[in-house]
């Protein structure tokens, strides 16, 4: 309708030139009225056609996607409608519009389609379904995907331990796929190389020798693969095999001080428990025992060598008592001096008055005692 409009504003202007052009010749002004009457019937004209209401329909209430899930709407309007979505405009050619549309996943979606004239709109719903052949689009999409990320964790498990039970569910995996397996195969040759090197060390480990350990040590070598992470875990089983070998020192020592409680061995012990990285709380108290053993055996033998010095020390006294008094007792039929008064008897005369002789027999019948500046 806006051709019809366009056109007739051409003929008026046309019309009026005519018009003016009939009026300065002085000739006949029937064409310019002419050209000027049909030129506003047919703006009339274009005006009373020009719709004041958008239009849309839709060819569709529902729509399937194809295999890839996409569809495409179709619809037609007037031409002074303006189609939108989303607020988005949508080109309108010849009174007919299309629209297309992905569906990312198996949930069917409802699209409403705007028309608009000045401030009136008109809607119109479509309900967008997956077909059946991109619901298994779908399917086999996240099949390939849970597969995909299956087989990444079973490389990572494989590549971080390199066992044969890791290798043989990650080359399972891999054999299932349906895509280049070309990096992969690659990556689990690795994983193959790296088994020998991974049971050694985890044979190492487990048995805690230094053979083991030396030979887990051969196999880190050659490795590529986590060589860091191996070279750690030899580290630390060797500090646990020294340890190993410190405790069982530690032991006998222990041991052997409980035997043989003396100040070497408890000493020994205690050197043993002092390297110890540790310590060891259940060494300490069995070497606290023995401590007390020999402390309790030290005093005994104090207390005996006491006794023995003390009985020693008594039988030397009495024993020279014995030979002081033999040797300051007379003989019983030596003769002695008394005095008529005095209360002792003597082997001379220690002070004044008189002295007479007697047996010592009779002195000691009549209860005289030797004189102690005599004897």
């Amino acid at each position: 309708m806006s051709y019809l409009v366009l056109l007739g504003i051409f003929g008026l202007l046309v019309g009026f030139a005519s018009l003016a052009q009939a009026i300065i010749k002085k000739q006949a002004k029937n064409r310019g009225l002419i050209i000027i009457g049909v030129s506003l019937f047919m703006i009339i004209g274009a005006a009373i056609a020009t719709p004041t209401s958008p239009k849309i329909e839709l060819t569709e209430k529902v729509i399937e996607t194809n295999s890839k899930g996409v569809a495409l709407i179709k619809g037609t309007t007037n031409e002074q409608s303006t189609i939108r979505i989303d607020d988005k405009k949508i080109a309108v050619k010849n009174e007919t519009f299309a629209y297309s549309i992905q569906l990312k996943d198996k949930n069917a979606k409802k699209l409403t389609f705007v028309a608009s004239i000045n401030d009136k709109d008109k809607v119109a719903t479509i309900e967008v379904k997956p077909s059946k052949e991109f619901l298994a689009f779908l399917d086999e999409k996240t099949q390939t995907a849970e597969n995909l990320t299956k087989v990444k964790t079973a490389l990572a498990l494989a590549e971080n331990e390199p066992t044969q039970k890791n290798y043989d569910e990650a080359a399972t995996l891999v054999a299932s796929l349906s895509r280049n397996q070309k990096e992969d195969q690659k990556r689990l040759a690795i994983v193959k190389e790296h088994i020998p090197i991974y049971t050694a060390v985890s044979l190492a480990e487990q048995e805690q020798t230094k053979e083991t350990l030396d030979s887990a040590t051969a196999f880190v070598e050659k490795a590529t693969l986590n060589r860091a992470d191996l070279a750690k875990r030899l580290t630390k089983l060797q500090q646990t095999i020294t340890e190993k070998e410190l405790v069982a020192s530690a032991k006998a020592a222990v041991e052997q001080a409980e035997k043989d409680p003396t100040d070497k061995h408890y000493s020994q012990a205690i050197e043993k428990i002092s390297a110890l990285p540790n310590g060891s709380t259940a060494f300490s108290e069995r070497i606290n025992k023995v401590k007390q053993t020999i402390e309790t055996q030290k005093e005994a033998a104090k207390q005996l060598a006491e006794a023995q010095k003390k009985a020693e020390a008594e039988a030397i006294a009495a024993q020279a008592e014995a030979e002081k008094a033999q040797n300051q007792a007379p003989a019983v039929g030596q003769t002695v001096l008394i005095t008529p008064t005095g209360k002792k008897y003597h082997t001379y005369k220690c002070g004044n008055g008189d002295y007479f002789e007697s047996t010592l027999a009779e002195a000691q019948s009549n209860g005289l005692t030797p004189c102690a500046k005599c004897y």
